[in-house]
């Protein structure tokens, strides 16, 4: 009987302690519920402030960055409404009912062209002829509005020349605001460094077109013909737009090979100051027939390979110096020119024709 009464005992108390532990975790549960609640709520909140902020800063952005924008919106806007209202007026007068939409004409084409200026600029593409769209649309509702002008009960010339200006003024401002892209103005030393740049690009141009000027030209046998270029350091000469290349040395860098006009003077230098010297004491000389073909004449050393020209070259310059064709005593030049002949030659020819004891630089013939 006892153990019966100790086991209903312990049953009950078993199912209070069940029942205490069901009510505190319900009640737990709605209170972990509550907080998710709020906690729900919260971050709702805070979300709605934080776009609240964000769109308040966007708003708050784009009127800084339009502030211009918005302080010339009364003057595009007023003009542009007034002009509307007029030619829908004056387009039912003339039309009737369909007349209203004549604006769509006059002024929306113009401002269609104002537009597409504004964003082209902006993208940089070109607007030269988006440009001539918008004035010559500004042209014809300035015409019409002028137009409608004249014709309104007490109207007259000033009342035309009051709604042509009102009709293209606000696009006028537009485009005066918007018509160029922003740029970033640039610093003392940027637009410097560019006025460098367009100077370097302008003489190399210059030299260019020299060079080309200049330039040799290599036909084929086929006619086509190829321009051939001189290399080197250059530096430009000349006045009135004839500028030429004159070779030119730059401190540091390797000097180029002289070319032929230079050699040529060099070479005629050399001559000149070694015809100045004084005769050996047993000279070496050589024997060729003098030009009139009955007597020798002794000469310096000639090469080989001259030994049959330079008989007929003295003749001929001798006899040009006869016909006063050259000067009396011609220098190596003017004998290289006279016969066209390479500067050693010409070399050789000229001191045959100074050798000799006489004043005239020629020697005796033997009858």
């Amino acid at each position: 009987m006892s153990d019966w009464a100790e086991t209903r005992r312990a049953d009950r108390v078993a199912a209070a302690e069940q029942a205490r532990e069901n009510q505190r975790m319900v009640f737990e549960q709605r209170r972990a519920d509550k907080a998710a609640d709020a906690q729900l709520r919260r971050e709702a909140a805070d979300k709605a402030r934080a776009d609240r902020a964000a769109t308040l800063d966007k708003v708050t952005g784009w009127t800084r960055a339009h502030v211009l924008d918005l302080m010339f919106l009364p003057v595009i806007l007023v003009p542009a409404v007034l002009a509307w209202k007029a030619m829908a007026d004056y387009g039912h007068t003339i039309f009737g009912g369909p007349g209203v939409l004549l604006p769509l004409f006059s002024e929306g084409a113009m401002w269609v062209f104002a537009f597409a200026v504004a964003i082209a600029a902006r993208a940089n593409r070109p607007t030269g002829w988006l440009k001539a769209g918008t004035w010559v649309f500004a042209a014809v509702a300035a015409a019409l509005n002028f137009t409608h002008g004249l014709d309104v009960e007490n109207g007259g010339v000033g009342h035309g020349v009051v709604m042509a200006l009102v009709s293209v003024g606000g696009v006028v401002v537009h485009q005066l605001v918007h018509a160029n892209p922003l740029r970033t103005r640039r610093t003392p030393a940027e637009r410097a460094a560019l006025k460098v740049e367009r100077d370097a690009h302008r003489r190399l141009q210059r030299v260019r077109r020299a060079a080309v000027r200049q330039a040799a030209a290599q036909v084929a046998a086929d006619g086509t013909a190829t321009l051939l270029y001189r290399p080197g350091t250059f530096t430009l000469r000349g006045r009135f737009g004839r500028l030429r290349l004159a070779p030119a040395t730059v401190p540091g860098l390797p000097v180029d090979a002289p070319g032929d006009e230079l050699r040529e003077g060099l070479a005629d230098e050399v001559t000149a100051y070694l015809a100045a010297l004084p005769a050996p004491a047993a000279p070496i000389s050589a024997t060729t027939a003098h030009p009139t073909g009955n007597a020798e004449t002794p000469l310096a050393e000639v090469p080989a390979e001259l030994a049959d020209k330079v008989g007929k070259y003295v003749a001929r310059v001798r006899r040009a110096i006869d016909e006063n064709k050259l000067p009396d005593r011609p220098s190596q030049t003017e004998v290289r020119k006279f016969l066209r002949i390479r500067s050693n030659d010409a070399a050789v020819v000229y001191r045959v024709l100074n050798h000799g004891p006489d004043d005239d630089g020629r020697q005796e013939v033997k009858a």
